[in-house]
């Protein structure tokens, strides 16, 4: 548990200290508020049962209406005011979080177990979203109630040193029977969870644009309907008996509540009844039973709700410390271009898996040359191209340029001779030129000149706003929304804005059509320049626009030619081609 409340502290007064410091005058300031409310209506009430003098009751108000006014002033201002910092801090830790994200290694974001570990330190730093910093809030609130109980103890203990033990002993009854309503309730969570999900899924399928021509063609309305329906009903019955958890230990409350009023009162009473105590001295003795009762059972409650979230704590240490290895080398600087990448004996097999993707992999990859990975699905080219760039560091074997390893250098410095348009890539939502440069200066017209060497510039010079158009419409409801194959030439036209000595191109013709294709064949030189390039493709008309073709199958090299070399091989390289022309003839 205080693991968990230093993880709180720390982190909040490494952000916004003033968070923390003012949490903790918001609690002293209404510890001291039920202490003012239990004594001093007692004079009050004594002063108009007796002498009634007009000054003492006006003192007695005027203190007591003053201390409770600035005391509620106090409280707001830091209450609200510390929620204003919790966003500092908030904001700070996530930006803390989103880079430990950008900085772990690919490999461990890719692993299913990440997903898994995600979920758990997130109920945990989020506390089922009452936010950052709740556990903290819990810890700070357990110090005011215990000032306030040791405070209200001394009036409750002038009644009778048995009520201490007797509020103890059904508090103690009442917070056990809480804490084993949300160890039950826990139980089902991760089943919640699931449900949930599921539910969510199929719920937001018949909100997404991108399934409605499906689900209309396919007449599968009713179908998905079902499916939702079943989550939907396991998730309410699950969550239906956590509820049932907590109903019983709502009664188990209410009867320990019950007895403590009961035998408070009973007995308060009957010392009025024998003249034994006054009028005020039964409001200030039922006012502490209040007050202590609430501030025992508020002390429990957090400790246990801080337990509760205490067991993810391992989870969080391990989501904060993502594995870096990449980053972990001695980060020298570059040699100098023009760069010779060498392939000795490389192996590489995925986190958890017997199998080895790539195999004894030997090659040297000359500047300036121009490089064609083909293969079937699942032959390795794209697990290649990924230990090329480092994105992830090779089983075995190594790795050079120019000579030199490259888990030796700058990984920042190195990923960035690349240029990429990947057949996965992605979009954001930002303008059309934001899209190119991704951050890096860039001129008006330098962007419109890329994107008229990767063909959209015409499509683009009919959209309102030109390159300051944005992408999608999650910002704009004019935003552009590029076909397939408009997306695929904003994309090189990012790749080719890099200007990097080396570029990446996979699939760059696979969403378009057969003249924009034609048209990048024809200016497949002038794209790419001087540039070592090395492309991945099914389509193998493009492979006769380069020096070398390396042929995967099954983890290793099997080919290695130009186009004609490898047709005169008659090996794989030729019957992929001869299959894929004989619909061309």
């Amino acid at each position: 548990m205080f693991r968990a409340l230093r993880f709180f502290f720390q982190y909040g007064w490494k952000y916004d200290r003033l968070y923390v410091i003012e949490k903790i005058l918001f609690q002293l300031t209404n510890s001291f508020v039920p202490l003012v409310l239990t004594i001093l209506p007692k004079y009050i009430i004594d002063e108009l049962m007796g002498l009634q003098r007009p000054e003492h009751l006006f003192a007695y108000t005027a203190v007591l209406t003053g201390l409770v006014f600035f005391a509620n002033a106090v409280s707001a201002f830091l209450e609200k005011d510390s929620f204003s910092h919790r966003l500092n801090v908030d904001a700070a830790f996530g930006q803390a979080l989103h880079k430990t994200q950008a900085e772990a290694d690919l490999a461990v974001l890719e692993d299913p177990e990440y997903l898994d570990l995600k979920q758990k330190a997130e109920k945990f730093i989020t506390c089922d979203w009452h936010g950052f910093g709740y556990l903290l809030d819990c810890a700070l609130d357990i110090g005011g109630q215990l000032l306030t109980l040791a405070s209200i103890a001394v009036i409750v203990s002038m009644m009778s040193g048995t009520f201490i033990l007797l509020f103890a002993a059904t508090t103690a009854l009442s917070s056990l029977a809480e804490f084993h309503a949300k160890q039950k309730a826990n139980a089902l969570y991760d089943r919640v969870i699931s449900a949930q999900r599921g539910w969510t899924y199929y719920g937001n399928l018949f909100g997404d644009f991108r399934f409605g021509k499906e689900i209309r063609l396919n007449r599968i309305a009713k179908w998905l309907l079902d499916r939702e329906k079943e989550y939907l009903q396991e998730a309410i019955g699950l969550m239906r008996k956590q509820n049932n958890y907590a109903i019983l230990s709502g009664i188990v409350a209410a009867a320990c509540s019950f007895v403590q009023q009961a035998a408070s009162y009973a007995f308060v009473c009957v010392r009025v009844l024998r003249g034994s105590i006054s009028i005020g001295d039964f409001t200030m003795y039922t006012a502490a039973i209040t007050a202590f009762a609430l501030a025992l059972r508020k002390v429990i409650g957090n400790v246990i709700e801080i337990q509760n979230y205490d067991r993810y704590f391992q989870d969080v240490e391990r989501y904060l410390h993502l594995p870096k290895t990449i980053r972990e080398g001695r980060n020298l600087p570059l040699p100098e271009g023009p760069y010779r990448i060498e392939f000795r004996d490389v192996g590489f097999r995925y986190p958890g898996q017997d199998t080895w993707a790539l195999r004894h992999l030997n090659l040297v990859l000359e500047p300036g040359k121009k490089l064609s990975i083909v293969g079937e699905n699942g032959a390795g080219k794209t697990t290649f191209v990924k230990l090329l760039m480092r994105l992830y560091d090779v089983s075995e074997g190594t790795i050079l340029l120019n000579g030199m390893d490259i888990r030796e250098l700058d990984p920042d410095a190195y990923i960035a001779i690349f240029g990429t348009a990947f057949q996965d890539f992605k979009l954001f939502s930002f303008s059309v030129k934001d899209n190119i440069a991704l951050g890096k200066p860039c001129s008006d017209n330098q962007a419109e000149q890329l994107l008229k060497t990767a063909g959209l510039s015409q499509r683009i010079s009919t959209l309102e706003e030109g390159i300051h158009t944005f992408v999608n419409r999650e910002f704009d409801e004019h935003g552009f929304e590029p076909s397939g194959g408009e997306a695929q030439k904003l994309a090189l036209a990012r790749a080719l804005f890099r200007n990097t000595p080396i570029i990446i191109l996979d699939e760059p013709t696979a969403a378009l059509d057969p003249l924009a294709e034609a048209e990048m064949y024809r200016n497949f030189t002038d794209l790419t320049g001087k540039r070592t390039v090395i492309l991945i493709s099914h389509r193998l008309g493009i492979t006769q626009l380069v020096d070398r073709i390396l042929v995967f199958d099954d983890g290793k090299i099997v080919e290695d030619g130009s186009h004609e070399e490898l047709l005169k091989k008659q090996g794989l390289y030729a019957r992929m081609y001869q299959a894929q022309a004989q619909w061309y003839q």
